[in-house]
């Protein structure tokens, strides 16, 4: 269920924790070349949708301010018009040395986000442990089965459940593909307009983020609404 990016000669720096910024990023690297590993994909998944191509100049995270409940600080990318099912959904991520030991991040399907920006939660699955978390300049695809209908547009993302601390791992950050629909939630008082909004206003031009989804046929849907989920949120 992995894949990775292999990315050349990445030009990278770490904020310490003094003083740090709330939003962060891994530092341009040149576009590499894609690394398909052996492992399996996801289960149930017949084909992949992503708006990247394929490399990651850079990778983005939110972290200390940043990151607050419900989910301030989330990334997410719009996936145009679909009315299938979504069985998985794709995360491509990055880390620093030392800075991942295992915390999780909760996965969403959002309403919208192509024409505008995300507006309700279709769903949701809680505290993943992602898998694949490389080193960059190195960049693991996660699948997280999620198995559930879609209508429209919508947009695949995740929240890092770091509130407070240092980032756990970066989201990829597509800068020179033919361009998607990335997204990230701000929170208030970080210095930038609270809620959803390009990544660029933050990082600099950005042309889509290193998420994704995987459709099976339309069959056997779990629904997942908002209202059996909000409770988390209370």
């Amino acid at each position: 269920m992995v894949r990775c990016v292999l990315l050349s000669v990445a030009l990278c720096w770490t904020a310490s924790a003094a003083g740090a910024s709330n939003a962060v990023s891994l530092g341009y690297s040149d576009k590499g070349a894609v690394i398909d590993s052996d492992a399996e994909s996801c289960p149930g998944g017949g084909w992949l949708v992503a708006n990247h191509d394929g490399t990651f100049e850079n990778g983005y995270a939110w972290q200390y301010a940043g990151i607050q409940p419900p989910y301030y600080g989330a990334f997410g990318e719009g996936i145009e018009g679909f009315q299938w099912t979504v069985a998985c959904v794709a995360l491509w991520v990055s880390t620093e040395p030392g800075y991942f030991s295992g915390q999780t991040c909760d996965v969403y399907i959002w309403d919208g986000g192509v024409d505008s920006p995300p507006t309700s939660v279709l769903g949701m699955v809680a505290g993943v442990v992602l898998g694949n978390v490389p080193v960059w300049p190195m960049c693991g695809e996660n699948d997280v089965w999620i198995n559930m209908g879609v209508h429209g547009d919508f947009t695949v993302g995740y929240w890092g459940n770091w509130p407070g601390g240092h980032a756990a791992y970066y989201c990829g950050a597509d800068l020179s593909g033919s361009g998607g629909h990335p997204w990230t939630w701000i929170a208030p008082g970080v210095g930038y307009p609270t809620g959803w909004n390009d990544p660029s206003i933050v990082w600099g031009p950005t042309r889509s983020m290193g998420c994704g989804a995987w459709f099976a046929h339309p069959a056997s849907v779990e629904a997942r609404s908002w209202g059996s989920i909000k409770a988390l949120f209370e």
